[in-house]
C-alpha cells in the first residue's frame, strides 16, 4: 500500500470553498496519514475570487493549480451541462496529459465529478491506469439522448464509481451500470476540530450574547436558497438574528441588505453578513448559533455543512431534497419544503420552544460521531 501513487483530478480544490473542496482536503490528509503519495491536479479557483499557490508541497502531497481562462464563466454555465463540459474538459485533459507524460508512475487516477472523470477515463486508456470516479452531485440525467449515453460510457469505463448518497447510486444504477461497480461512500469530518464548545462563551466572543441566531454557511448562489433565506429574514420575528457566511454571486445583494448607506437603516436590520470564514473558525460560529439553516432549492449531493454542524451539537433545519435526508433526520433538526414562510415557521417554532431545540442539540453530536467519523474514509 505504501508504494501506491495517486493522481487526484478535480476541477475545484481549496481555496475554492464548498463541501467538495473541504472533503478533498480531508481525503488528502487521510492518504498522507497512510503514507501514500498524492498529486492533486486542479484549476485555479473558478468560483471564488481567491487565488491559490500554483504549486504546493505538503509532505507526500503535491497540489498543482493550473490557470484557465474566464474563471467567472463557470457559474454562468451551471444550468448548461454540455457547455460547462466543453469549457472545462479540455483543461483537465491537457494538464492531465502534461502530468502523465512527465511522470507515469501513478497507480490509480481518482477523479472527482463527471468532467474530471471524463478526462481520467481518456488518460487511463492512454496510459493504462486504473480509474476511480467519485460522484458528489445529483445529475438528473435525461431518460435518453447523447448526454445520458456519453455519461454512461464514461462511468462504465472506470474501475469503480463512488456515489455520495443512495439517491446518487440509484441514479447511476438506473443508467444500466453493474451494481458491483457502483459503491456508496459518505463524507466525514475531523471530529477533533468539529466538536461542541461552550455556547455562552462562543456567543460572547462573537457579540451574539442574548440573541437567537440562525446561521447559514455556503456558496452564495440561488441554488442554495439564498433568496428564500433573505425573504425569510425580512418577514421573521425581528428578535431573531440571521447570520450568513460565504462568498458568491449574491454577495453584493446580501451586503446591500445589511449595510447602511447615507444614514439610512439597512433593509433587513436583523441580518448580518459574515463574509468568508476559515474552516478552522467554523466551530465557534456553530457553537454560538442556535440552529443551522440549509435551504437548498436544488438537489444537494449530501450537505457537508450539516455534518460539521451536527458534530458541534448544532441542530439543523434543511431542505427535504437530494441527499440531505440521508445526512440527517428529525431527531437532530427538521427537514422542510423550502419557501420563505416555511423557513420562518420552522425557525420561529424553535425560537418559541427552546426545550425542543435543546433536546435535538443534545442528540446531534452522538448522531454525528456514529455516522461521520474518519472511519468513512476506509471504503475509498
Amino acid at each position: 500500500m505504501k508504494n501506491k501513487k495517486i493522481l487526484l483530478l478535480s476541477v475545484s480544490f481549496l481555496p475554492n470553498i464548498g463541501g467538495l473542496e473541504t472533503h478533498l482536503w480531508d481525503y488528502c490528509n487521510f492518504l498522507l496519514a497512510k503514507k501514500l503519495t498524492v498529486y492533486a491536479l486542479t484549476l485555479q479557483p473558478i468560483i471564488t475570487q481567491a487565488k491559490g499557490k500554483s504549486c504546493e508541497h505538503i509532505k507526500t502531497l503535491t497540489i498543482r493549480r493550473y490557470p484557465w481562462f474566464a474563471s467567472g464563466l463557470f457559474l454562468k454555465l451551471v444550468h448548461w451541462p454540455l457547455l460547462e463540459f466543453l469549457y472545462l474538459f479540455p483543461a483537465m485533459l491537457f494538464y492531465g496529459l502534461w502530468t502523465l507524460l512527465k511522470n507515469r508512475a501513478f497507480t490509480v487516477i481518482h477523479a472527482h465529478g463527471l468532467i474530471a472523470g471524463s478526462a481520467a477515463v481518456v488518460l487511463g486508456k492512454l496510459f493504462g491506469k486504473k480509474v476511480v470516479i467519485s460522484i458528489h452531485a445529483i445529475y438528473h440525467f435525461p431518460k435518453n439522448g447523447l448526454y445520458r449515453l456519453f455519461s454512461k460510457q464514461i462511468l462504465s469505463s472506470s474501475s469503480t464509481v463512488l456515489c455520495l448518497s443512495r439517491q446518487s447510486r440509484n441514479e447511476i444504477l438506473g443508467m444500466g451500470l453493474s451494481s458491483k461497480k457502483v459503491k456508496t461512500f459518505t463524507y466525514w469530518v475531523d471530529q477533533k476540530l468539529f466538536k461542541p464548545l461552550v455556547k455562552l462563551k462562543a456567543k460572547k466572543r462573537l457579540g451574539w450574547r442574548g440573541k437567537f441566531v440562525v446561521l447559514f454557511v455556503g456558496r452564495l448562489v440561488p441554488e442554495k436558497g439564498v433568496k428564500e433565506l433573505l425573504e425569510a429574514a425580512r418577514i421573521a420575528d425581528k428578535r431573531i438574528l440571521w447570520a450568513i457566511a460565504g462568498e458568491g454571486p449574491l454577495q453584493e445583494e446580501i451586503e446591500n441588505q445589511t449595510l447602511r448607506f447615507g444614514g439610512q437603516k439597512s433593509q433587513i436590520p436583523n441580518l448580518v453578513y459574515l463574509g468568508k470564514l476559515d474552516n478552522a473558525d467554523l466551530p465557534v460560529y456553530y457553537a454560538a448559533a442556535d440552529v443551522l439553516i440549509v435551504p437548498s432549492v436544488h438537489e444537494e449531493g449530501f450537505g457537508r455543512v450539516i455534518i460539521e454542524a451536527l458534530s458541534c451539537g448544532l441542530p439543523v433545519i434543511a431542505s427535504n431534497r437530494g441527499g440531505i435526508p440521508e445526512a440527517m433526520d428529525n431527531t437532530v433538526g427538521s427537514l422542510i419544503d423550502v419557501t420563505p414562510l416555511g423557513i420562518v415557521r420552522e425557525v420561529e417554532k424553535y425560537y418559541h420552544k427552546p426545550d425542543s431545540l435543546l433536546a435535538k442539540s443534545q442528540k446531534a453530536t452522538s448522531f454525528a460521531q456514529l455516522r461521520y467519523s474518519e472511519r468513512n474514509a476506509a471504503l475509498i
